[in-house]
């Protein structure tokens, strides 16, 4: 398994037309397999900062989202709610605490 981390710093006044828009990203990986969960945190005290965390079967599965048609159209649908490029980091399990 591994986990995806996704950061977006959201433009002030639009968080609910970014959530409509994650709604919909959520609905369409759902459809992918390999998708495990996902979740949508905010920062404390940056209510803009969203941090995405999601759980893939193999990294495979989450390439086949990254690259997927569907999720291009969402990120292309966001890209003007947001003050910079999305950051992703994709995390295995190291297996040294094992």
């Amino acid at each position: 398994m591994i986990r995806v981390i996704i950061e977006r710093d959201i433009s002030k006044g639009c968080m609910d037309d970014y959530l409509e828009l994650i709604r919909r990203a959520r609905r369409q990986a759902n459809k992918v397999d390999g998708f495990i969960a996902g979740e949508l945190l905010q920062e404390k005290d940056k209510q803009h900062h969203a941090v995405i965390i999601s759980s893939w079967e193999n990294i495979e599965s989450w390439n086949a989202w990254f690259k997927s048609e569907e999720r291009q159209s969402v990120l292309a649908d966001m890209r003007p709610f947001l003050n910079a490029d999305e950051e992703i980091m994709v995390l295995e399990n190291s297996h040294v605490l094992n």
